[in-house]
């Protein structure tokens, strides 16, 4: 997980042609489906986000993600827990849409309740991947505080997550020995996603 800087909204983005009547929920109310012309505003939306405020990676995760079909614009604080951020372009993050980490877990398995978002981190409001760090399997170091609650609300150590980040360490240590300088390996590396772990392990 790392910072996100937020932009500006979309020029017609707003409570308004947000309303209650322009969507629907999905049949287990995972996802916001909107149709007709609120559509359209949902996927220039979701588009903007991802491409020009996450680079293409996913806000708790860092997966890359190159297809926005795959991935679903989550509300960080939950609806149900403030309403008045519903319509918050910066309670809005772009997430994968899986059920065993990142949004999902937190919303669906984890549960996250109200008086929990206090003890977690916000990539939209705090500097995360200072306080990141990745071990040579992957594994996020679970220290006290914020970082174990955060690792925990999005289970962001599960096993598939640390494996890939693995992977991607393994990858970078073997360009070491190589001709390639730190910023062709950054840039080789880009769609590989896990950005905090290619900027920690490319020193």
């Amino acid at each position: 997980m790392r910072r996100i800087n937020k932009l500006a909204p979309l020029p017609n983005f707003n409570g308004n042609n947000y309303n209650g009547d322009c969507f629907y929920w999905g049949k287990q109310k995972r996802d916001i489906y909107f149709h007709g012309k609120y559509k359209d505003i949902y996927e220039k939306t979701r588009c903007k986000i991802l491409i020009h405020e996450q680079n293409k990676l996913c806000g708790y995760t860092e997966i890359y993600i190159n297809e926005p079909k795959k991935s679903h614009i989550d509300h960080y604080v939950k609806q149900e827990h403030n309403q008045h951020l519903k319509f918050d372009w910066d309670n809005y993050i772009v997430a994968t849409k899986d059920d065993d980490f990142g949004a999902r877990y937190k919303d669906n398995t984890y549960k996250i309740e109200k008086n929990e978002y206090s003890t977690i981190f916000n990539p939209i409001s705090d500097d995360v991947e200072t306080f990141f760090y990745y071990d040579e399997f992957g594994k996020i170091r679970e220290d006290i505080g914020k970082i174990k609650k955060t690792i925990e609300v999005f289970n962001l150590n599960y096993k598939v997550l640390q494996e890939r980040r693995k992977q991607l360490i393994t990858l970078i240590q073997s360009y070491e020995n190589t001709n390639l300088t730190k910023d062709d390996i950054k840039s080789f590396l880009q769609e590989y996603g896990f950005k905090s772990v290619v900027e920690q392990y490319c020193i």
